[in-house]
This record gives structure tokens, C-alpha cells and sequence, in this order.
């Protein structure tokens, strides 16, 4: 029994021995963790990492393109992350977006998908950095779309937690920051721009099999195309209208989660979150 303890443990020392020598790397430790964006009812990365939380004022910013404070239903907008902290070489970040009563409320869309990864979890919606992403010597910078709620919801917060790590495999000695972007509904005073709400209804938002989306006889002639996108904003399939009703028919056996119809008119986008279950 020793002896076969011995020759199995052997081998582990050379397995390791040889990785070393052939400079294979391990993969970096970078699980999927929603619920720590700083958000309320959340905690943020001091609630793995043992660090301080906003000790000093970096060079951090979170924006929206052009500094956009406002926005319009349906509508996508581009988020920056970037931060420089000279003598760090991995960092981290989730956000997630909330409505006034602190649900999930608009959507993300991925620009670049090796660098980010949208995810779900307690029924609250995410976007935070990948592995590959991670390793960056003194600054790094992510770039994602937010997508507006398809109607106006009032104020909408995306909250940001923000890891600055010192690289030793270990979760103390890093440093954390939280930020909260908010943006109000735009209030262009156009009659027009309130009828966006009546133009397109989808039901149920929680469906199996059949979704209908239905479209006022106002606006049925101006409708262009319409879309089916995974969480992550690609298209699965274009879907085709029948007077002023479209219905789509699940013969992909779509998992269940998180999925938005698009619908393109002639001025305006609209981007309906719906679920499969």
C-alpha cells in the first residue's frame, strides 16, 4: 500500500517538474462572481479580496461616451471602464443596472468578447472582465454597450466594484473601488417620442414555446425587421411579421435564460428583454 502511495505521489512531482520546466502556465483564477458590484443588497470585491475600499482617488473613470447623463428607450450606449494604478499588473471589474426600485433594468452588449462576459445571476444581469483580460501592466481599459430599457423607468444606476490586485495568488494586499454612473430619461418634449411606449408590445415576457409580439396599426407599416439576441446582443435569427402580429415559434430549443427581441422601425430601435423558461 506504501509503496503505491509513494509511486503515485512520484508522479505528481514530476508532472509538476515537467510542467515548470515547459513553462506551461496554470490558468488564471477568474470565476464568474455577480451579486458584488457594490449595488444595494450587494457587496463588492472586498467581499472576497480582503482590501480597502476607495483608500485614495486613482485615475479611474466610468463613463458613458461623450459623457451622455441622459437616456433614450431602447437605445445603446457606449460604457469605458479604464484605470491606471503604475506598479499593478491584474486587475477586475463587474457592473451590473438598476432601476429605481433596485432591479435589473436595460441590458449589456459585448464589444469585444475576449475581454468581456455578460452574465445572470438572483435575476439581476451582469457584464465584468475575462481572464484574458485581467493581466495588464499599470492600466487597463474595458468598453461594453449598455442598452436603455425599451420604455423610460425613470433613473437607472450602474453600479461598478473595481479590482486592483497585487498579483501574489493570494486575496489580500489588493484594493477595491466602487462607482455609481446615473443616467435620467431623456425629456425631448416630443408627443412623438412618448408614443415609443404604444408602439410595440411582447407577450409573455416569460414564455416557453411561442412569443407574440404585437404592433399598434399606427406603426405596423413602419416596421423594418425584427431580431432574436442572446444575452450577450448577437443575433440568433431574424424573425418575419404577419400583419400586426409576429410570432415566434422556439424550433431552436433555445436554453433557458435571458434573450431580447430588437425591433428596427423606420426612426426609432426599440430592445425588449424577454426570458425562456
Amino acid at each position: 500500500m506504501k509503496k503505491k502511495i509513494y509511486t503515485i505521489f512520484g508522479a505528481v512531482i514530476l508532472l509538476i517538474c515537467i510542467s515548470s520546466t515547459n513553462g506551461i502556465k496554470s490558468p488564471c483564477d477568474s470565476p464568474l462572481v455577480g451579486d458584488h458590484s457594490g449595488a444595494p443588497g450587494e457587496t463588492d470585491c472586498s467581499g472576497c479580496h480582503i482590501s480597502p475600499v476607495n483608500p485614495n482617488n486613482p485615475e479611474l473613470s466610468f463613463k458613458i461616451e461623450n459623457n451622455e447623463t441622459k437616456y433614450l428607450p431602447g437605445k445603446s450606449y457606449k460604457v469605458i471602464v479604464s484605470i491606471k494604478r503604475k506598479g499593478h499588473d491584474k486587475f477586475g471589474f463587474v457592473c451590473t443596472s438598476l432601476d429605481s426600485l433596485n432591479q435589473s433594468n436595460g441590458a449589456f452588449s459585448l464589444i469585444n468578447s475576449v475581454t468581456t462576459r455578460v452574465f445572470s445571476e438572483n435575476k439581476r444581469s451582469y457584464i465584468s472582465h475575462t481572464p484574458c483580460s485581467a493581466d495588464s501592466k499599470d492600466s487597463v481599459q474595458w468598453t461594453y454597450y449598455w442598452i436603455a430599457p425599451s420604455t423610460s423607468v425613470g433613473k437607472i444606476n450602474l453600479y461598478l466594484a473595481l479590482l486592483v490586485a497585487n498579483h501574489d495568488h493570494e486575496l489580500t494586499g489588493d484594493t477595491t473601488y466602487t462607482r455609481v454612473l446615473s443616467l435620467s430619461p431623456e425629456n425631448t418634449g416630443i408627443k412623438n417620442n412618448m408614443e415609443l411606449v404604444e408602439k410595440s408590445k411582447v407577450y409573455p415576457t416569460i414564455f416557453t414555446n411561442e412569443l407574440n409580439l404585437e404592433f399598434s396599426n399606427s406603426y405596423k407599416n413602419e416596421l423594418k425587421e425584427l431580431f432574436l439576441l442572446n444575452l450577450e446582443g448577437k443575433i440568433i435569427s431574424k424573425l418575419s411579421t404577419n400583419n400586426s402580429i409576429a410570432t415566434l415559434h422556439d424550433n431552436q430549443n433555445l436554453p433557458n435564460g435571458f434573450y431580447f427581441v430588437k425591433i428596427k422601425h423606420e426612426h426609432t430601435i426599440e430592445t425588449i428583454k424577454i426570458i425562456k423558461q
